[in-house]
């Protein structure tokens, strides 16, 4: 059997998801998951992470057993994110703000997170509900996913109330139309983009209202870009 490091250091202090899965607690939290368990070539209990039902499955288990998420599915050929590190980018995230609050990481829905380009998979929202219980804003340009989303939140009281979605109906636009007049948010989040090659995404853009987080192994050129906010979709200072 392989040896494996007992913690994933390179993962956040706070991660929930530093030790190795323990599938036997997932499969009891999903016990659909159990169909997908295997043991691979190193004798270890696992699942295929080229079997993207597997990885679903494993998704459910972990938002389930994790973040009190009971219902959650994503449409086919939509993105099924890697828990570990969305977890990892919220906890960064909230050392940011505790930056600017006195080493204090601010907590509860007074906390305003506009999260961009949220995705039929809602995962920033529920990760960052349940550990801070921040509030939300998720934005799209993709109806479908912005369903899917609503459905989720629908779906897992945990999550009513604390989570509204909006659709972008222009894609060349990020805040304009989704930011109201007097709105304030404490952080942008957002996905990095996804390119077919390095030399398509040369010219990727991070626009910060307020503050806006990267992590530097996303291995992105990060550029302010101020144009787009006018005095008419600026939040009320």
């Amino acid at each position: 059997m392989k040896q494996h490091a007992p913690q994933k250091t390179e993962l956040h202090p706070r991660n929930r998801h530093r030790g190795r899965y323990n599938f036997e607690v997932l499969v009891r939290s999903c016990p659909v998951l159990k169909q997908f368990v295997i043991t691979n070539a190193y004798n270890d209990t696992s699942i295929d992470f080229f079997n993207a039902a597997a990885v679903k499955m494993l998704n459910k288990a972990l938002l389930k057993h994790y973040y009190n998420i009971s219902n959650w599915d994503i449409p086919e050929n939509y993105l099924c994110p890697p828990i570990p590190g969305r977890a990892d980018y919220i906890h960064h995230v909230a050392d940011l703000l505790a930056g600017s609050n006195n080493g204090k990481i601010p907590t509860g829905n007074t906390v305003k997170c506009l999260d961009i380009g949220t995705g039929a998979n809602c995962i920033y929202p529920i990760i960052g509900i349940h550990e801070y219980g921040w509030s939300f804003s998720g934005t799209d340009i993709d109806p479908v996913a912005i369903d899917a989303a609503r459905v989720i939140v629908k779906l897992n009281p945990s999550l009513k109330g604390k989570v509204e979605l909006r659709l972008q109906l222009n894609a060349d636009d990020i805040f304009r139309g989704i930011i109201h007049q007097g709105e304030h948010y404490d952080v942008t989040i957002c996905n990095p983009p996804f390119h077919a090659s390095a030399a398509a995404g040369s010219g990727s853009v991070c626009i910060l209202p307020t503050a806006c987080f990267l992590l530097p192994y996303h291995n992105i050129k990060l550029t302010t870009w101020l144009s787009e906010l006018t005095p008419a979709v600026l939040p009320a200072q």
